[in-house]
């Protein structure tokens, strides 16, 4: 089964005659800005049979408008303040927990990939497993609120963009501060994005080691790229960790609301998943660019082929129990 991409919009109706799932689809890992970008966005992915989705909120009146004639699609994650929490200045962040549930979010959301440093002024000694930020996390365990946190990005990226580890920090370190509040908060529910930034076959083992150990996280499959061509490399090995840990593993892209006007920029990153996961294709081309292997021949998805039941829990059910949506 080989699929032909070009540079129009695909189409889903199209399409969905060749995929094996054909279900509803909760996407756990999605952006939203303006509500004329959210309504965008929704009209594409009801193409795709997107039901429900994780919005990760960017503007706060696109949100209100939002809960107002999507209430029933979304549970909205809010980001808290990264500006005060990298000078541990933690009693504006607890205010914004405070009243996280009652404003209609369900979510907690940080982002600590490396390049945090660029935009914000970080203490001298900062962490994020730091004792002074102790008080944030006990909050959200007190409200159950769960949480998602992003700390490592590719191991591609560490190679290319992060070279400077005396102000970046390695992914070794990043791992170990995470892998402290997952043993140190056993009861915060986390979401960690990007198969907790360990998708690659390499890192298998450690995540597995992770997966055992502490039962308090989930984690999410954004972003297509990443995903397609890492668990690629091994379709043995990637197939049997996602058919053992198939009650962990949320479907997750990514997308941006802002860019729902790009068409192929949906088509390719909701197709690559779905060929990795669901078909046995292989050597198939990313359906668009990776600027990580543009120079070295490109990316190349080889489909892991799982079982129907896995399949149906990576892209519903497993979202439905963790958010009680």
């Amino acid at each position: 089964m080989f699929f032909v991409w070009g540079l129009d919009h695909i189409g889903a109706i199209e399409l969905g005659e060749r995929w094996k799932y054909s279900g509803p689809i909760f996407d756990a890992h999605t952006h939203i800005g303006a509500i004329n970008e959210i309504e965008a966005m929704i009209k594409i992915e009801d193409e795709y049979g997107i039901k429900k989705q994780l919005g990760i909120v960017h503007d706060v009146e696109g949100f209100k408008e939002a809960k107002e004639r999507y209430g029933d699609r979304f549970v909205f994650a809010k980001y808290l303040s990264l500006k005060d929490i990298a000078q541990f200045n933690v009693e504006p962040v607890l205010a914004q927990i405070e009243t996280l549930l009652v404003e209609g979010f369900k979510v907690a959301k940080t982002w600590f990939g490396p390049r945090w440093r660029d935009w914000h002024s970080v203490a001298e000694g900062f962490r994020v497993d730091h004792p002074r930020l102790a008080p944030i996390y006990e909050a959200l365990v007190e409200r159950d609120i769960p949480f998602i946190i992003h700390i490592g990005d590719p191991d591609t990226y560490y190679g290319n963009q992060y070279k400077d580890s005396a102000k970046y920090g390695t992914k070794e370190a990043h791992l170990t501060e995470l892998e402290n509040l997952l043993k140190t908060y056993p009861g915060l529910r986390f979401q960690i994005p990007h198969f907790a930034a360990q998708p690659e076959i390499h890192r298998l083992p450690h995540l597995t080691e992770w997966m055992e150990k502490y039962p308090n996280f989930v984690m999410d499959t954004a972003s297509s790229r990443w995903m397609a061509r890492e668990l690629s490399k091994d379709t043995e090995k990637s197939r049997e960790f996602i058919i053992r840990y198939q009650n962990r593993i949320l479907f997750g892209t990514d997308l941006f609301a802002r860019k729902s006007d790009d068409l192929p920029y949906y088509d390719g990153r909701y197709v690559a998943q779905r060929v990795l996961f669901e078909t046995r294709e292989h050597g198939t081309p990313l359906p668009f660019n990776d600027a990580d292997t543009e120079n070295t021949g490109g990316t190349f998805i080889n489909g892991l082929d799982l079982p129907d039941k896995v399949l149906r829990k990576l892209y519903w059910e497993n979202a439905q129990s963790f958010y009680d949506a």
